[in-house]
């Protein structure tokens, strides 16, 4: 095992920050098209949902919202991708913020024992 330097630690805290900069940018993307998906799929689900009632059919409401869940399972299906997509950027930001805050720490301890 090999002691890091003070300038190896400083390197990495840039490097890091560099990436959390660019995931950021990117999560803001992924938020704009996961919202993006979700109002397709509501707009659907609404679309489809009076398209039912124009035509006076009696059925259960049970009926009703299979019969939705059917005709706008890929609208369904593009957004849960994209907020699984969002959420897993999500997680990449806050395990950087956690690796940044260990070099910070390991940081700290060098510049104590110079």
């Amino acid at each position: 095992m090999r002691v890091l330097t003070r300038a190896e630690v400083e390197d990495q805290i840039l490097t890091i920050s560099d990436a959390m900069e660019q995931a950021t940018y990117d999560y803001e993307d992924r938020s704009i098209e996961a919202a993006q998906a979700e109002a397709d799929y509501k707009y659907a689900v609404a679309e489809y949902a009076v398209l039912l009632a124009s035509h006076g059919q009696k059925m259960t409401v049970a009926d009703r919202q299979t019969r939705i869940d059917m005709h706008c399972d890929e609208q369904f299906r593009v957004w849960k991708l994209a907020e699984a997509r969002r959420q897993a950027l999500k997680e990449t930001l806050l395990t950087l913020r956690a690796r940044m805050d260990a070099l910070r720490t390991l940081n700290a301890s060098i510049r104590a024992q110079t």
